[in-house]
């Protein structure tokens, strides 16, 4: 197991970043796809499920005071079965597709979102990636599950364009689903973003699929869904059943109203 303490490639920084491999593999034009906690949990959720469908191997954490809980207090997170840990970003090992999936239980605080997107960058670049994917959330008129893109330069756009998914345009990128693609422009590295649009229901499995089946197409790897399409179909179903008793609801509420302004009092 190797440690790395790094300081900003050795400028001033008060941030504190550890990275600790398990072991250190190699990809032949391998591609990052990141999924982290975000809009509709779309970029989380399709990765952590890759991860635990594929059964694929960690090979590495990185840990950092810029990486806090979902409140933005630092602390600690406690699983179901009493064990806790530090947040962190977790590497994962697809070697097959030559793809490295990074998930994580956290984003960034806003001011660290270059400097953590450029520390994963530089080490993904030594394990041979050159392309980076990132996943995530997004919010459209359409109802209908779609996947929207943005790339770093126009060929890759084209290339898109077999895959069924629209082009996004105008406005912006938050957070490190846009960050990481922004920086990796300026190493000179392929990059696009896949966004599911996001509806009513939160978290957003359905759109993580619509991603993950992009994915899957693109680098040509079967994955069973049926474990995602059972939770899809739960989810709406408990919809349905929220959706009517608040409809109930406000029937009776709306009578009861009613009742009090048809009412007439005696003296």
């Amino acid at each position: 197991m190797i440690l790395f303490n790094d300081i900003c490639g050795g400028l001033i920084s008060l941030g504190w970043i550890k990275l600790i491999e398990f072991e250190r593999p190699k990809v032949i034009d391998g591609t990052l796809i990141q999924g982290l906690p975000g809009l509709g949990f779309v970029g989380k959720i399709a990765v952590d499920y890759v991860i635990e469908i594929l059964k694929l191997p960690k090979f590495a954490e990185l840990y950092s005071d810029y990486l806090l809980l979902a409140d933005g207090r630092a602390g600690v997170y406690v699983d179901l079965k009493g064990i806790l840990d530090l947040p962190r970003y977790e590497f994962y090992l697809f070697k097959e597709k030559n793809i490295i999936f990074l998930a994580g239980n956290t984003q960034p605080v806003s001011w660290a979102q270059y400097e953590i997107a450029e520390k994963v960058i530089k080490y993904v670049r030594e394990l041979g990636v050159s392309r980076i994917i990132t996943l995530g959330g997004t919010v459209t008129p359409s109802r209908k599950k779609e996947v929207y893109t943005a790339t770093t330069n126009e060929k890759l756009m084209d290339m898109l364009r077999k895959y069924d998914v629209k082009k996004s345009i105008g406005g912006a990128i938050t957070g490190a689903a846009g960050i990481m693609l922004g920086i990796s422009k300026l190493y000179n590295m392929d990059g696009f973003t896949l966004l599911g649009n996001v509806g009513k229901i939160y978290p957003d499995v359905e759109a993580a699929k619509a991603v993950l089946t992009v994915i899957s197409k693109m680098y040509e790897f079967k994955i069973d869904f049926s474990k995602m399409d059972k939770i899809i179909e739960d989810i709406k179903i408990k919809s349905k059943a929220a959706g009517e008793l608040t409809a109930l609801i406000e029937r009776e509420r709306t009578e009861r109203e009613r009742e009090k302004e048809t009412r007439q009092y005696y003296v």
